[in-house]
């Protein structure tokens, strides 16, 4: 799982891990700062936002056809990013700036390397910490239309399981992207599945909205967002052919971030 809940909130781990990278940073710089070794604290802050402005702009670029204008460019909901392009950037800053300011030559890459280090632990355990994904549970919900849906008859593709509810705003702002994804016909299903809210409800507001999505199922129960301990919705699960989940995302997609997952469930 990528996010951690807290309290009514779902808060992503990356800027979290971000944020404690930056911390220690700062204290080996305040350290340094009282030893006589120059004070780099001031660099730390503008060097992460160029980072991070170049890591967004990277992928933002290579996938500029997936935006629908500037403003969804701009909108970092979907914590979209290079970490590549950050993180090269990040180095390339480090050795210009303290080649600038000779007094920061040794205060500055040292502060600068012990937040990596920090952040690279950090990721790297988390990703070991986690436990392995299930699978596609073997489940039988209920289409709006009230039919049955067996999740074992979806197998033979890939898919994308979108968690959502009509209460919450992330996932009525991304509904209307994952509709269009759904009629693309690109060789991957997309199964909208509403928790734990009656059809009538949810057919209403797909007709006020004027959305038709092709598959509508609901989980009256929440089984599903308990099943993969969610800590909030939306949840999107991309899902192997052999419905093997090969990653949940937890938060607001965008045509991007989910084009992106589809490529990796096709193996483009």
């Amino acid at each position: 799982m990528d996010a951690l809940r807290l309290g009514p909130l779902a808060v992503p781990f990356g800027p979290l891990i971000l944020v404690l990278g930056y911390g220690v940073a700062a204290i080996v710089a305040g350290r340094l700062r009282k030893v006589g070794r120059g004070d780099a604290e001031p660099a730390l802050l503008p060097l992460l936002a160029l980072a991070l402005v170049v890591a967004r702009a990277s992928f933002v670029l290579r996938h500029a056809a997936d935006y629908p204008g500037v403003v969804a460019m701009l909108d970092v909901r979907d914590r979209a990013i290079d970490p590549w392009a950050g993180w090269i950037v990040a180095a390339l800053g480090v050795a210009f700036w303290a080649w600038r300011r000779p007094a920061l030559r040794r205060s500055l890459p040292a502060s600068a390397a012990a937040g990596a280090a920090v952040v690279l632990a950090a990721s790297g355990l988390l990703a070991l910490l986690q436990p392995p994904l299930p699978p596609l549970p073997d489940l039988t919900l209920q289409r709006l239309d009230g039919r049955p849906l067996a999740l074992r008859d979806l197998r033979g593709r890939p898919l994308v399981v979108n968690l959502w509810a009509t209460w919450c705003p992330p996932c009525r702002h991304e509904l209307p992207t994952l509709v269009q994804a759904a009629r693309q016909h690109n060789g991957v299903g997309i199964v909208l599945i509403d928790e734990g809210e009656p059809a009538s409800r949810v057919a209403d507001f797909l007709r006020r909205e004027g959305l038709a999505p092709p598959l509508v199922a609901l989980d009256p129960s929440g089984a599903l967002l308990a099943h993969y301990r969610s800590p909030g919705l939306p949840t999107t699960l991309f899902v192997a052919a052999d419905g093997t989940v090969q990653r949940v995302h937890v938060g607001e997609l965008s045509a991007a971030t989910l084009q992106q997952g589809i490529a990796r469930l096709r193996g483009d």
